[in-house]
């Protein structure tokens, strides 16, 4: 089990430099929701589309290594500035910064360094949402966390839409036009127990609700997954399964 992201929450949590679960131990850091989440196999994506795409990658670059045929698996993106193929993880990364970058001005009201930054189109949608919505920001990557599970995450957004503070997820994903893409057993059960520590750090009265936000890679557009009561309740019960059975096999 590697790759993974694990942070210490002994004091100010911060994401650790761990990458496996050994590492981790020694630092005594918890892992994340989604690192914990990703022991849950798709059947279709890790036992058949994955090993394919390994397969075909691996006999048109004879001459790359594992790791950069790992690395190739999930597709390029064009970056808007260089015109350059990038990774697509990288891609994303990008879109998440320059989001939080704009939202933490508008917390803070500070003017922004840039004025204009290349990844503004895939962005500006979900700004005009929150200020037609008129939700007001609270925080950005926030890092979340919970002693007795002994695992955490971080929110991209927590805003108060309608008076009751809501989490927001952003994943960029081509979605060729089907809508938006949304998995129940990951988009949601992440929120969903983030929702619950939120629920517990802010000593709220009620479960916050919570919002998946597909951003596609190719067209720009915003695709939003408000996720219902029932949804989350069952997504915090498949990640309580899944951090036990995280826990007995990787972080004894």
């Amino acid at each position: 089990m590697s790759d993974g992201h694990f942070y210490n929450c002994q004091n100010k949590p911060y994401l650790t430099t761990a990458r496996t679960p050994a590492q981790a131990r020694k630092l005594k850091a918890y892992p994340s929701c989604t690192t914990i989440l990703k022991i849950q196999k798709n059947n279709f994506l890790d036992n058949i589309w994955i090993p394919r795409q390994l397969v075909y990658l691996a006999r048109e670059h004879l001459a790359a290594s594992v790791e950069e045929i790992q690395d190739m698996k999930f597709g390029y993106r064009i970056c808007p500035k260089t015109k350059e193929k990038i990774r697509s993880n990288i891609f994303g990364t990008r879109v998440h910064a320059r989001l939080e970058q704009v939202i933490n001005a508008k917390i803070t009201g500070d003017k922004l360094e840039q004025a204009v930054d290349d990844y503004d189109e895939w962005v500006k949608p979900f700004i005009l949402f929150i200020n037609k919505e008129k939700i007001e920001p609270i925080s950005c990557e926030e890092i979340v966390y919970c002693d007795k599970s002994r695992s955490a995450g971080s929110v991209d957004f927590i805003g108060k839409w309608k008076d009751k503070i809501h989490l927001f997820d952003y994943k960029c994903r081509d979605t060729k036009g089907t809508g938006g893409k949304f998995y129940e057993e990951k988009d949601c059960s992440q929120l969903a127990i983030e929702c619950k520590w939120v629920k517990q750090i802010y000593d709220l009265d009620y479960m916050p609700m919570a919002t998946s936000v597909c951003i596609c890679t190719e067209s720009k557009k915003h695709y939003h997954k408000h996720w219902n009561k029932a949804q989350l309740r069952k997504g915090v019960t498949r990640f309580n399964y899944l951090n036990k059975i995280y826990r007995m096999d990787w972080m004894k």
